[in-house]
């Protein structure tokens, strides 16, 4: 979605909103929303799916797609950075 972030908290504000839409379906797991702004103002949005599922910058990355070279993440938690039922995040946006 083309967006008009003009700064670090709204871009934050956009993550959280993300992760709200997901409060109730993601216990145990934390409820999480990350987004992807790439160069061009779009913004790509992701949140923790069920327990199992892509933690919410999985989701973001995905979504963007090749987009995500070079644009800014913003997540409501740190990226994990183990190997659970997922792979570690760290890695994910660092790739």
């Amino acid at each position: 979605m083309m967006c008009a972030v003009t700064d670090d908290a709204e871009l934050m504000r956009n993550a959280i909103a993300a992760a709200a839409t997901v409060r109730a379906s993601t216990a145990p797991n934390p409820w999480v929303g990350a987004v992807v702004l790439d160069s061009g103002g779009r913004l790509y949005v992701g949140a923790t799916e069920p327990p199992g599922g892509a933690h919410a910058e999985i989701v973001a990355l995905r979504t963007a797609g090749a987009a995500a070279a070079g644009a800014t993440l913003a997540t409501t938690l740190e990226p994990c950075s183990h190997h659970g039922r997922t792979g570690p995040c760290a890695d994910a946006i660092i790739d």
